[in-house]
């Protein structure tokens, strides 16, 4: 699917998004469930990130349609969540099953999930390519004037790149705050030159997500230690052990949790508990998707009560997604759906579905 306007970080230029689409079916009618109902999963090709590409992706998840085909749904469920690899392919096959059993079910994903939160609605943000000043720019006034009050920029490690930043102070209401990614790009000695800079700064600042590259943990912890500003661990935490390691270890503020890096629903709630649990928040992120990802992500981080930011704004960048229903997003807020599952429907338009599948 061609994406509305090219997203530019330091590791990728995407002009498209590719995904996996899964439809689940129950077909036995055993324990309650209504024959023949349908969930809906998703993976997102991001080879820079997960090392996964359309095909492995395709390969592996056939695989487990061999697999699970037959299976009670909880023995599917143990399954699938205990498989370590592919993290990607398996958050969609994960995402199908939840949603098929939570709908059969005739239960909100947050209530098949027990999640606590009650919340229908949340404040997202939107996020600003790498580009020049002019650019930037011209995209901060853009995203204010929709209505957006939580700005992400993508920054590289060009020493001009700070400059550009603060050239957009004078653009931004009392209201607005920044959140600033340089995904890995900075080494310690930038990241300490950037900070102090940004410090100054007249503008509201959220937090800096992974500064410095994965294997810098040391690093990354000396940043937090001497900096006002919260440090996000962003690409250093895939799945639990991650977490474990960067929160018991005191490297970041904050942690970012993608269903795309972890694996899949199950596996992100086990995470964020264990965050809540020595007392640390959450960031919920996404990488380029459509609205089924992207309504789970939502279902949970409503759900999760440490989850204290969110940055699920895929559907800024999509031009038509494949499904109706599921979240509606857009200015900067995201309103959960009430449908049981994640409430999706496929597009029933085939002359729709053959100009995008």
């Amino acid at each position: 699917m061609p994406l509305i306007r090219p997203l530019i970080t330091n590791i990728r230029t995407s002009t498209d998004l590719h995904s996996l689409i899964f439809q689940l079916e129950l077909t036995d009618g055993t324990v309650g469930y209504t024959d023949g109902t349908v969930g809906y999963g998703e993976a997102a090709e991001n080879v820079k990130l997960t090392g996964e590409n359309l095909a492995t992706m395709a390969t592996y998840a056939q695989n487990w349609a061999v697999e699970l085909k037959g299976l009670e749904v909880a023995v599917a469920l143990q399954k699938i969540t205990h498989e370590p690899t592919y993290h990607a392919a398996r958050y969609g096959i994960e995402t199908a099953l939840v949603d098929a059993i939570a709908r059969a079910q005739q239960l909100a994903m947050r209530s098949y999930l027990k999640l606590p939160g009650t919340s229908m609605t949340l404040a997202d943000d939107t996020t600003i390519s790498i580009m020049d000043t002019a650019a930037t720019k011209a995209a901060t006034q853009r995203v204010i004037a929709a209505g957006y009050k939580h700005i992400k920029y993508k920054v590289s490690d060009a020493p001009s790149e700070i400059d550009r930043i603060l050239s957009i102070q004078d653009l931004l209401p009392e209201d607005v705050t920044l959140r600033i990614d340089p995904n890995q790009t900075w080494s310690y000695a930038a990241a300490v030159t950037a900070m102090k800079r940004l410090q100054q700064a007249t503008f509201k600042l959220a937090f800096i997500e992974q500064p410095v590259p994965v294997g810098q943990l040391e690093a990354l912890r000396k940043l937090r230690q001497n900096s006002s500003i919260p440090i996000v661990a962003d690409e250093a935490v895939f799945g639990f052990t991650d977490a474990q390691q960067i929160i018991l270890g005191g490297y970041a503020d904050m942690i970012n949790i993608k269903l795309i890096k972890c694996g899949g629903p199950l596996e992100a709630i086990k995470i964020a508990n264990f965050a809540a649990e020595h007392h640390a928040n959450c960031l919920f992120g996404c990488t380029a998707e459509v609205n089924v990802a992207l309504t789970m992500a939502a279902c949970l981080s409503a759900g999760l009560k440490n989850v204290k930011y969110i940055d699920l704004d895929g559907l800024d960048y999509i031009t038509a997604p494949p499904f109706t229903g599921g979240i509606i997003s857009g200015n900067g807020q995201i309103t959960l759906p009430r449908a049981p599952g994640l409430g999706l429907d496929l597009v029933a338009d085939s002359t729709y579905l053959s100009k995008i599948l």
